[in-house]
């Protein structure tokens, strides 16, 4: 029985994985004009890697539109339009990958949490990922919110901002026209807020503004 299996098994042609289809000849062209179109961060380029289009539409492509702005690498939709084996206007639809770079800084020197940041870091064109934005000018006061490594693309949460939790800080405190100011001890928050103790105990929560503690108070 087994011999007989193995004899079936031998008979069956061998199975192969088909290639994604390539794009036709000088479609990658308008492809790269079309990203460059849709790319949505400032001073950004792009990259064309593979573009794909479906196989045995009779639809020879020559003009293309990215369907969504372009903010981070990763596959791009196309709409492609041309004319098909009679001569008549076709359109069909495809995917180009696509690599996007932008200005970032990148650290220059390894960090541990509590750095600062100023004079680690050097400006450079890095990739765009998506959920994963580079900073492109560092932030007054900035410090390294953990531990990162030398040539590491420096992203908003590789950055804490204002002094380290027991460092003094100034706040400010506002309710209408009225503006008084303290010092405070600052304490670990949220990532975007900023906290401060207060010298009669009271634990405040606000924005950091420059150097101070910003507390609104309705």
């Amino acid at each position: 029985m087994t011999s007989l299996l193995a004899l079936v098994l031998a008979a069956l042609p061998a199975l192969r994985q088909e290639p994604a289809p390539a794009a036709p000849a000088g479609l990658d062209v308008e492809v790269g004009g079309a990203v460059a179109a849709a790319l949505a961060p400032e001073g950004a380029r792009a990259e064309i890697g593979e573009v794909r289009v479906p196989p045995g539409r009779g639809c020879a492509p020559s003009r293309a539109e990215a369907l969504r702005p372009v903010t981070a690498s990763g596959d791009v939709p196309l709409r492609l339009a041309g004319v098909d084996p009679d001569g008549l206007p076709c359109e069909i639809f495809g995917w180009a990958r696509v690599r996007v770079l932008g200005g970032g800084l990148l650290l220059s020197r390894p960090v541990l949490p509590g750095d600062p940041l100023e004079g680690a870091v050097r400006a450079a064109e890095v990739e765009i990922l998506a959920g994963r934005a580079p900073l492109s000018s560092l932030p007054r006061g900035a410090r390294a919110g953990r531990a990162l490594p030398v040539g590491t693309p420096l992203l908003a949460s590789d950055v804490r901002l204002g002094p380290l939790p027991g460092e003094p800080i100034g706040v400010m405190v506002r309710t209408g026209a009225l503006e008084l100011s303290l010092t405070g001890r600052a304490l670990a928050c949220g990532r975007g807020r900023a906290c401060a103790l207060l010298p009669g105990g009271r634990r405040v929560q606000g924005r950091l503004e420059g150097d101070h503690l910003l507390v609104e108070v309705p």
